[in-house]
């Protein structure tokens, strides 16, 4: 008769202290209750390294919708939504190491990239704990490359978080829809966050701001030009002079406005 081999729990279990029974652990949860023998087990994460995955809620048309929002915002060219050759994306499960630590009394949050990723802007990621689920294992997940104690060191010269201050680490895949898309001759990369809908990229093509400066600075200029015209009339007429300066200036202002008004509306219908 073969002996049975004890069971070893993975990076999100632990085994009970009476039954040896397998547990699960949750994110956050300090005490783990054993279903068989009701047994309360502490959890030290300070010790162990727990497997996540945040849950993903896009799917491919959601995520090709939420790039398509963002391409029609503020910061990028005009109608690179409409412009944009977006060729179909990749999903991937991006891995992060995330530290919680004791600062000052304080819980704090540390993200850090496990892995090389082509878009530097998530580690602006938040994530929330009740996004977390435990990590099964999935063809899609990139290697971590990067090691934890490279991380520690990191949370240790930058952060000056010592050992005894953390209170949890955790390997978290985050799920991303990876779009490669093209506009004006050029090819540009930009990441959907699968979980919240964010858009990350780190270049991009982006509205021009010389024109918009150009323009504020011309009516800075002819505006403070404007203004000078009731001081001079008060200068050379007195009092009677200032209320024709300051009749003058609200005519020359009014006219002003009128090509200052169109020059910005013609630029912003260009860029």
């Amino acid at each position: 008769m073969i002996e049975d081999q004890p069971v070893s729990p993975s990076p999100t279990e632990i085994l009970c202290q009476q039954c040896t029974a397998v547990l699960p652990v949750e994110q956050g949860a300090l005490l783990a209750i054993c279903d068989y023998c009701g047994t309360s087990n502490a959890v030290d994460k300070s010790q162990a390294v727990l497997h996540y995955v945040v849950r993903d809620t896009l799917r491919e048309t959601d995520a090709a919708a939420a790039l398509r929002r963002w391409m029609g915002g503020n910061e990028t060219v005009k109608n690179l939504d409409t412009k944009a050759v977006i060729k179909p994306p990749t999903f991937q499960l991006w891995p992060l190491w995330l530290v919680r630590a004791n600062v000052k009394e304080t819980e704090k949050v540390f993200l850090k990239p496990a892995a090389p990723v082509s878009v530097l802007d998530t580690m602006r990621v938040t994530i929330p704990a009740s996004d977390l689920e435990p990590y099964h294992g999935s063809a899609s997940a990139l290697e971590p490359t990067v090691p934890l104690n490279a991380v520690k060191k990191w949370l240790e010269a930058d952060q000056h978080i010592s050992g005894t201050m953390i209170k949890e680490i955790s390997l978290v895949h985050l799920p991303v829809f990876v779009f490669a898309y093209a506009f004006a001759g050029r090819s540009y990369t930009a990441v959907v966050e699968a979980g919240a809908g964010k858009v990350f990229a780190d270049v991009f093509p982006s509205k021009q701001e010389v024109p918009y400066r150009a323009v504020g600075g011309i009516g800075c200029l002819l505006y403070f030009c404007a203004a000078l015209v009731p001081a001079v009339a008060f200068a050379d007429s007195g009092f009677l002079g200032l209320g024709a300066g300051i009749v003058i200036y609200i005519i020359v202002a009014a006219v002003m406005a009128i090509p200052m008004f169109a020059i910005a509306s013609y630029i912003s219908a260009k860029i």
